[in-house]
């Protein structure tokens, strides 16, 4: 989810030289490594962000590798990668730490728009291939919950969010999702568009428990 982590720039050799990509230059290779070096670690993670939602039958992402972990696995976490060949970042962000495999920027996320990534969320994943490396990709309903909360007064674009609701909409709770994300005038205003174009399974101007608008 490039919009909730922050812009950060490539990552430069310990020797000053410049950044190096990975030999086939995919991004997706990029994934698939951190996300084995997790695994051999035992580190509980889900993959989340954009390569999740291209997971469960999105478009491919361009952007950025998105990792959801618990805020205590992360020194672990960066331990495991430093050692692996990433280069360890040192973000503004207090909700996320970065590593980079030569141009290719990893996020770890411990605080999803505003909510800590918890133990039950990254246990509980369902394993998808990801560019044949099996992995916990975070469901479709925390996916959407994730986008809508991150919508906010300077950043509310809702061009990348529909294709992906789209796409994952029949694997999606929508009562669960109006429920968490009933705080935000910014996600009500994207579940009427959503309702309005068919994506959800409740009315146009549904309330939070699916019906008809309460208010």
């Amino acid at each position: 989810m490039t919009d909730l982590t922050g812009a950060g720039g490539p990552a430069v050799s310990s020797a000053g030289g410049s950044p190096s990509a990975p030999p086939d230059g995919s991004l997706l290779e990029t994934v698939k490594k951190a996300a084995v070096e997790l695994k051999r670690a035992e580190i509980p993670f889900a993959l989340c962000g954009g390569w999740a939602a291209y997971a469960r039958g999105g478009p491919r992402s361009e952007h950025d590798a998105d990792f959801a972990l618990q805020e205590q696995d992360v020194p672990r976490a960066l331990d495991v990668l430093e050692k692996a060949g990433f280069a360890v970042g040192d973000p503004p962000e207090d909700w996320l730490a970065k590593v980079y495999d030569g141009e290719h920027l990893v996020d770890l996320i411990f605080r999803l728009s505003g909510q800590p990534v918890t133990a039950d969320m990254v246990s509980d994943c369902e394993q998808l291939e990801v560019g044949s490396v099996a992995m916990p990709v975070l469901s479709a309903t925390d996916l959407v919950i994730a986008k809508l909360l991150s919508f906010q007064h300077h950043h509310c674009d809702f061009a990348w969010a529909l294709p992906m609701v789209r796409a994952l909409r029949e694997q999606v709770d929508w009562l669960q999702v109006r429920r968490r994300t009933g705080r935000s005038p910014f996600a009500e205003a994207f579940l009427l568009l959503a309702d309005r174009l068919g994506l959800t399974e409740c009315p146009p101007g549904a309330g939070p428990n699916g019906g008809g608008d309460e208010r």
